[in-house]
């Protein structure tokens, strides 16, 4: 019955070329997949490759701020330690004003009592 609208060397031609066809565009997908593969193996490692800079510099971030805050401490700390001499200049200078002016009281009350 097939026979009666196609032969079968047609069919057999037919199929074939159906049969050529489909591998090449299998060959052409496969191709397609592993350029596409071969690519994001590239992008992949492009991408591991930034974020390994990009953790670089965070950890010179990190790096540069423990050092900042080791500035800062060695600051406050001598900053501190010249609050203190400074408080204790100003005791001393306050102690030799108080010291004057009880001196300058004493000598007052002396000479009146001497010299009356």
């Amino acid at each position: 019955m097939a026979d009666e609208f196609v032969r079968k060397e047609h069919f057999d031609e037919h199929v074939l070329r159906m049969d050529e066809r489909f591998a090449h565009l299998e060959d052409t997908v496969n191709q397609r997949f592993l350029s596409l593969e071969k690519r994001m193996g590239l992008d992949t490692a492009h991408m591991e490759k930034n974020f390994a800079h990009v953790n670089q510099r965070f950890d010179d971030l990190n790096q540069r701020f423990d050092d900042l805050k080791e500035v800062v401490n060695d600051l406050r700390s001598d900053m501190r330690e010249d609050m203190r001499q400074m408080r204790n200049w100003l005791f001393r200078l306050y102690g030799l004003v108080v010291f004057g002016f009880i001196g300058a009281a004493v000598l007052i009350l002396f000479r009146e009592l001497i010299f009356k």
